[in-house]
């Protein structure tokens, strides 16, 4: 494993490659997802040198965190344990965006609780809530930081423009991002507008400020693995069922331009995996690439792609693929 640092995280020793954990458990809406394999995957993610775990309560509706508890029983003090807040739900599982001051606090307490820590290493903020004013939630974030309840601050999906007005609040150390080699730039996410671009905004805006920057999807939510054709489709009981982008026209685009991709990873003698893997590890301004797995051979496998090396034909290659695809 190969690990960065930042300069808004002085002190933290970043793995290149992160887990996701929203796949986590039986209950987290992914396909194939059992407690038992999902506990020996993140056994065998720490024991493969991944130090950065991203969690949220919403992930299986507080499920992730639990499970993710159970797991780190024993062996917290080897990673940096990431959280989020800011997305509630109803009794029907509908969300909504509440970063009032109240719901922060309530939010990190519970998962702290279910996580079995005294604190969080990152708190994220989920999705940007427009009712919430900012300085409501800066209020929160600095009652939090003051406490040690966590150590640093990070938004997610946020635009460039709302992240440095909270920055000028509370420190911002991290942003996660939807960012993957056919989705650089995209304009939405399962349906939902986002108000930034990965690759022309915030990547620059990372560098520029020392921010760690998060990619999460990296794999297109398993597309690039190579693993799937036109004529795939997801059960109701899979998460990705309800991702648009993963269905009709649009989808058949994006597996023609995988079918591209092929040859250049035979060419690298890589897998599909490893070629979309590596390409965002060796990109300067990314921090720690955040890869789901359910099973342990596949963290082991998404660790492995840390100490992939791709030469500069293949990574113009690559290029030439997505430019001549207008992605």
């Amino acid at each position: 494993m190969k690990y960065k640092t930042v300069p808004a995280l002085p002190d933290a020793r970043i793995s290149t490659i992160g887990f996701g954990c929203w796949s986590l458990g039986a209950g987290s809406g992914w396909r194939d997802s059992d407690d038992a394999e999902s506990i020996a995957t993140v056994h065998k993610a720490i024991d493969c040198g991944v130090t950065f775990f991203d969690t949220a309560p919403v992930y299986g509706f507080h499920g992730s965190e639990t499970l993710l508890g159970k797991a780190l029983a024993g062996r917290r003090d080897q990673i940096f344990l990431a959280s989020k807040c800011g997305l509630l739900w109803d009794d029907s599982r509908t969300t909504r965006r509440d970063l009032s001051y109240q719901a922060v606090i309530a939010d990190v307490e519970g998962s702290l609780g279910r996580l079995g820590t005294d604190h969080l290493d990152l708190l994220q903020l989920h999705w940007p809530d427009h009712a919430t004013p900012l300085e409501e939630t800066a209020r929160a974030l600095r009652r939090l930081l003051d406490e040690g309840k966590i150590g640093a601050v990070g938004v997610t999906n946020y635009s460039v423009a709302d992240t440095l007005a909270l920055a000028r609040l509370v420190p911002v150390s991290t942003y996660q991002g939807l960012y993957n080699m056919l989705e650089r730039n995209t304009d939405s996410y399962h349906a939902i507008p986002l108000e930034y671009q990965a690759e022309r905004e915030i990547l620059p805006l990372c560098l520029e400020r020392g921010m760690a920057f998060l990619p999460y999807s990296p794999l297109f939510q398993g597309l690039l693995t190579g693993r799937f054709n036109a004529d795939s489709k997801f059960g109701s009981n899979d998460i990705r069922s309800a991702n648009p982008k993963l269905a009709g026209d649009g989808y058949r685009r994006y597996v023609a331009v995988v079918d591209e991709l092929r040859p250049i990873a035979r060419e690298a003698g890589v897998s599909m995996t490893h070629l979309a893997l590596a390409w965002l590890c060796r990109n300067p301004a990314v921090t720690s690439v955040l890869c789901g797995a359910h099973r342990p051979d596949q963290i082991a496998d998404n660790a492995a792609a840390a100490d992939v090396e791709l030469s500069e034909t293949t990574l113009n290659d690559i290029r030439e693929v997505l430019e001549t695809n207008n992605l």
